[in-house]
């Protein structure tokens, strides 16, 4: 078995920062597991780790897109093996790096290939456009109330693609994910968790946000309007939704930052909550390298 570690944890949490000092120990290389860090010149607002670090420690998937193209967990998997092939292939480990669970959770499961059909996806807008949002998601609830709990109503990209597969397979979502194959099944996973206390980590975020404006994230929006539409779907994430409308002057520049801040802290407990539920991670606190090393060393070294 090839081994493949994940570092993960909430936003702000210090992941990037633990994972070039583990790729340095380790030998390792970076793929990014960030469903926006993908897009060229969204940087300050996804705390993209600098050039010269990326010089130094080679890392993957950042920076892949140029356009408006929506990326999703599916192109992450595919794209996310080839690259811990190549890596290992120069007898270095994986290391992926991240905050997007799901990224993460598809490398070790896999996706279901469900045949989407733009007919199904037509049809489930038009019924989202005449009874709205909360009935599709009522419709799941009745399907796979597991599932639906896990996604809000809101979510229109899950829950029409979780309706897609009932009406394509008749399965449901959950049973669907259980037929998932994932290409990494030669890969052993070495899973490391970062947690702080709930305190100090919205503090942390808090000041981070803080950081990202004075670094200028407010002119980088600026600057990646004038190159791309606002339906670009990066400016729907954190930090480049509330800046955005700041600059369409639907609020002060302190409101948007105070709602990056509220934003970020309520994204870090779903995140939280989601890693909560897979029992295969050690959890350290992120200045703890040492006591991360030597788990890794101890996963890495042990016989199967």
């Amino acid at each position: 078995m090839k081994p493949l570690i994940q570092v993960l944890g909430a936003t702000g949490v210090g992941k990037s920062q633990v994972a070039c000092a583990l790729a340095g120990k380790f030998g390792a290389e970076i793929i990014s597991a960030d469903s926006v860090q993908v897009y060229r010149g969204f940087d300050v607002g996804t705390d993209k780790v600098d050039a010269l670090r990326r010089r130094e420690i080679p890392h993957h998937l950042i920076d892949i897109i140029d356009d408006c193209s929506q990326f999703n967990a599916s192109q992450f998997l595919e794209l996310s093996f080839h690259a811990a092939e190549q890596i290992s292939a120069r007898g270095r480990i994986p290391l992926a790096c991240g905050g997007t669970a799901l990224y993460l959770r598809v490398m070790r499961q896999g996706i279901f290939a469900e045949n989407k059909n733009s007919d199904t996806r037509r049809q489930l807008e038009e019924e989202a456009a005449l009874h709205g949002w909360e009935a599709l998601w009522h419709e799941l609830q009745v399907i796979d109330p597991v599932y639906a709990q896990k996604i809000s109503p809101n979510d229109k990209v899950r829950l029409v693609r979780a309706l897609e597969i009932h009406r394509h397979c008749g399965l449901s979502p959950s049973a669907a994910f259980r037929h998932s194959r994932s290409p990494f099944a030669a890969y052993t996973f070495v899973r490391v968790g970062l947690e702080l206390d709930r305190k100090k980590l919205y503090e942390r975020i808090d000041r981070r946000v803080e950081r990202m404006i004075q670094k200028g994230l407010v002119a980088e929006v600026e600057a990646l309007l004038r190159r791309h539409p606002p339906s670009c779907p990066p400016f729907k994430a954190l930090g480049y939704k509330e800046i955005t409308a700041y600059l369409r002057g639907e609020t002060d520049l302190p409101t948007a930052l105070e709602l990056i801040q509220r934003h970020s802290r309520q994204f870090a407990k779903r995140q939280l909550s989601w890693f909560r539920q897979e029992k295969d991670i050690q959890w350290f606190d992120p200045g703890d390298l040492d006591a991360m090393a030597r788990h890794i060393d101890a996963c890495l070294t042990k016989k199967p």
